[in-house]
């Protein structure tokens, strides 16, 4: 006898079949309708190109079209993920399939498939069966969610299903994270949580502040927020209206595959440098390559925290308000202070050429002001000197004609006439000579506003202005110091950026709204450029202070920024669950984050996943250390463990490693600069790690010498320990270090006492 869910599934593959075989149709339809425009396109582009609206038009109908034959591609695999079934109140049972795109039949309104970003999907992503509310354009509708259904569609073929009255949605959301992770990150349509709904669907009027915790999802759900804004204010926000910023252009092609999956193209993916380098070209110095991090974590405890100390006020609020003082001054410094004379004639007054710079030319920067004012001098002083001449050639006709009444015709009087022109010719000879060189003498009395320069005389102006010892002048000293070299720092570019902004025009980009992740290493000064370059645009920030290795130059309290930067106008949201690593492994995290918490840590919590505990081993020699670690991964990867990330914390370390693992087994360095993110066996250095998640992951050394009693120390290891979403191993020489003792408690020389392991064999 046929059971109920037999019947069920023989039905819900009927239905699939129905709706492929629209899906087929639409996709014929598409693509010939994408044909079409593609066509039109190129007609304009070849014979119409100077009609510029008409090329709008046909490019966006193309951009269109290709969308759609895309949407429509994708969904012959997979045309939609769950069915819900609601009744709302006093109207008929609605049964609604969700999908990455919508399936809408040609001459239809109605939707066979609704897209995961409508309205009408929140059912699916708000809560269990029972009652139910969601909000529409058109208000809130009430009601009944009777069924909640999930499916598994491969390749158009419907492989199983079940529904959440049977099966637990944790269980789903578990076998979900218990995938193995490959080489890009993947989306999460079928997986959203509330809390990250939340995010995903915040209304675009204001800024976005997303705290969340390692492994909360932050990257992928602030990807997913802007597939939702674009399909939602689609008639004001176009893909290339959006700017993602991310820590590296390695972390960029990690992700790469996110939008396209959901059905996003031509969105502007930078890191912040590459952003700042694109809209100042070379008015900006380029940066000197050395990355401070390794060195200021490699200080000892006292160099460090001063250098903490001025280098975080490179980068504070204080900084941006010296600078923007200083660069007022040098405007208001601009106009000469006397007035200009061309011999007898006065050109300007000093008034006048304060109106002129301080009023007339005040919208414009400084380098073309005083373009504006160069071409009016010239002016002026061409006229000027064409007044003399023209002075000069009437008082000379004056003298000629009284010569002529005063001297009979003869000898003398031609020759007192032809001394009387040849005067005449002399002194417009000079005057006409001279206006070139008045120019370029009253041009010369302008400041060098070569960005460098100024950057230099700012930074010498604190270090003459303020008191000893204060951190602004350390800063200055040190900052003298290094652009010896004619680079700058990467924590210069802000700064260099603001003077730029101020002294050369500069042509901006059309941008709305601007992603940024890892948010919690930019500095006050980045954030504050961002919003001077784009201040009609909102921006929605996710970061994790916990994951702060470089709080020495980045923002350390979300409150403040909201406050200082968006008036207190921005939303803070905070995601407290951990989806990435195992409750295991999660524990040994927050131990060490327990040393130096954040506020709200005690809030956190890891997804109910449990797997292996973490293990200790200790090591004697680098060759034991090497042999550990190579038996681990062969271990893994005995057991399906496809991406592996071997941690080390210095440079040095690092490259002794990997010369060890390479001559045993393939094995590559996660460079952030590379182009292309490869999956497998990867040699890691610990600041680059953040932002990548691997099956995986082994600490190559966690003694106390490698990670000491400190915050910037404390916030690294947090950052190392979760990545791996099953399996972490931590390797250590002599002593452990300190930040795994759980807080107030004494170091045990053999490890957490929960998780004390030794011997190679213990992995297995």
């Amino acid at each position: 006898m046929e059971s109920d869910f037999e019947r069920n599934l023989s039905l819900e593959r009927k239905h699939l079949a129905s709706i492929l075989k629209t899906v087929r149709r639409l996709k014929t339809v598409s693509d010939e309708e994408l044909i079409k425009a593609q066509s039109e396109l190129a007609s304009v582009f070849k014979y119409d190109r100077d009609n510029t609206d008409l090329l709008e038009v046909r490019q966006l109908l193309f951009e269109r079209a290709e969308d759609l034959s895309r949407a429509m591609k994708y969904a012959l695999n997979q045309p939609y993920f769950t069915r819900v079934d609601f009744i709302p109140k006093d109207a008929d049972k609605e049964i609604i399939y969700i999908g990455k795109h919508s399936v809408i039949p040609e001459k239809s309104y109605e939707p066979l498939v609704h897209d995961w970003r409508a309205p009408i999907a929140n059912l699916y992503y708000s809560g269990q069966v029972g009652p139910m509310r969601y909000e529409t354009p058109d208000g809130s509708v009430e009601g009944e969610l009777t069924l909640k259904r999930n499916f598994s569609i491969i390749d158009g073929r419907l492989e199983s299903m079940f529904d959440s009255d049977i099966v637990s949605k944790d269980a789903y959301l578990q076998s979900v994270l218990s995938a193995a992770s490959g080489d890009r990150l993947r989306d999460i349509v079928t997986s959203i949580q509330a809390e990250q709904n939340y995010v995903i669907r915040y209304p675009l009027k204001e800024s976005l502040i997303v705290q969340g915790v390692a492994g909360s999802g932050k990257t992928t759900i602030a990807l997913h927020r802007i597939a939702y804004l674009l399909y939602t204010y689609q008639e004001t926000l176009r893909p290339e209206h959006v700017l993602i910023l991310a820590p590296n252009r390695l972390f960029l092609n990690y992700i790469a595959d996110v939008l396209p999956d959901l059905g996003v193209e031509r969105v502007r993916q930078h890191t912040f440098a590459e952003y700042v380098y694109q809209q100042f070209g070379d008015l900006v110095p380029q940066l000197s390559g050395e990355d401070l991090n390794e060195h200021i974590l490699n200080l000892d405890e006292s160099r460090r925290r001063a250098m903490v100390g001025f280098m975080r006020f490179k980068g504070s609020r204080e900084m941006v308000e010296l600078i923007n003082g200083w660069l007022d001054g040098v405007e208001t410094d601009l106009p000469p202070g006397k007035d200009i004379n061309f011999g007898p004639i006065k050109l300007y007054t000093a008034d006048e050429l304060r109106k002129f710079f301080l009023t007339d030319q005040k919208p414009f920067p400084l380098t073309r002001r005083i373009a504006e004012f160069k071409k009016d001098l010239t002016l002026r002083v061409t006229q000027g000197a064409q007044r003399l001449i023209l002075w000069f050639q009437a008082e000379t006709d004056k003298r000629c004609e009284k010569l002529r009444a005063s001297l009979p015709p003869g000898e003398e009087r031609r020759k007192r006439l032809v001394s009387l022109y040849d005067s005449r010719d002399q002194r417009i000879r000079e005057i006409e000579e001279r206006v070139k060189p008045f120019v370029k003498e009253n041009m010369s009395v302008f400041p060098d506003l070569k960005v460098i320069s100024m950057y230099k005389a700012f930074m010498k102006h604190l270090a003459d202005t303020q008191p000893p010892q204060s951190r602004a002048r350390q800063c200055a000293e040190f900052t003298l110091d290094r652009l010896k070299s004619g680079s700058i720092d990467s924590e210069d570019i802000a700064l260099v950026a603001m003077i730029a902004m101020r002294a050369y025009e500069i042509k901006r980009q059309d941008i709305r709204h601007i992603v940024i992740d890892e948010a919690q290493d930019l500095s006050y000064a980045e954030f504050a450029l961002l919003k001077s370059m784009n201040r009609r645009s909102t921006m929605t920030i996710v970061g994790d202070l916990m994951q702060g290795i470089r709080s020495w130059r980045g923002v350390t309290d979300w409150h403040t920024l909201a406050r200082d930067l968006f008036d207190d106008k921005a939303t803070r949201h905070t995601l407290l669950t951990s989806y990435r690593n195992t409750v295991e492994i999660m524990q040994l995290a927050f131990r060490v984050a327990n040393h130096f918490p954040i506020d709200g840590q005690d809030r956190m919590k890891p997804v109910l996943r449990h797997g292996e505990e973490p293990h200790f081993m200790r090591y004697s020699n680098a060759e034991e250390q090497i042999t550990a670690i190579c038996d681990i991964i062969l271990s893994w990867q005995r057991d399906s463990v496809r991406s592996v990330a071997v941690i080390e914390r210095t440079d040095a370390a690092l490259d002794r490693l990997l010369t060890g693992i390479s001559a045993r087994m393939p094995a590559h360095r996660l460079n952030v600069d590379d182009a292309v993110y490869v999956a497998g066996v990867q040699v890691a250095k610990a600041s680059d790690i953040k932002g990548f998640e691997f099956d995986g992951v082994i600490m190559a050394d966690v003694s106390d010498h490698s990670f000491g009693m400190s915050e910037l120390d404390e916030r690294l290891l947090f950052v190392c320990l979760t990545r791996p979403l099953h399996r972490l191993v931590c390797l250590y020489k002599g002593q452990l270090s300190p930040l795994f003792t759980p807080s107030g408690e004494h170091q045990d020389e053999n490890g957490p006492q929960d998780q004390r392991t030794n011997h190679a064999e213990d992995t297995e």
